[in-house]
């Protein structure tokens, strides 16, 4: 790999570790107020953002679709929720799924940083 082509992806990873910060934040704020459409879309719209940065390194593959799975789970707890077929003590134990995912790729993101 050239240096350039190191830089890039180190940029990449920059940009995807801030978005994921930014994603772990709104999401936060989703569990806070589960009935805010806008707070959701938010959310949707790191996500779609995350995917393309995923996209470019490989390497994150596995844990971001770790993130993905955890995503889907704790959406769908969180509609559960609201339709009042799920309990609080399912969603805590989702969410706590879900912030170990997004710990791990947040790891191996600043790993990446770091080793480019």
């Amino acid at each position: 790999m050239s240096i350039s082509q190191g830089h890039a992806l180190s940029a990449i990873a920059f940009q995807f570790a801030a978005a994921l910060q930014s994603y772990q934040q709104k999401t936060e704020a989703v569990l806070q107020h589960p009935a805010d459409l806008d707070l959701y879309l938010r959310v949707s719209s790191r996500m779609d953002e995350m995917r393309l940065y995923a996209s470019s390194l490989p390497y994150v593959a596995v844990p971001w679709v770790e993130v993905l799975i955890r995503h889907f789970e704790l959406t769908h707890a969180l509609w559960r929720m609201q339709q009042q077929t799920a309990d609080a003590g399912s969603l805590a134990e989702i969410h706590k799924q879900h912030q170990t995912a997004v710990e791990s790729l947040q790891r191996r993101l600043v790993h990446s940083m770091q080793s480019h």
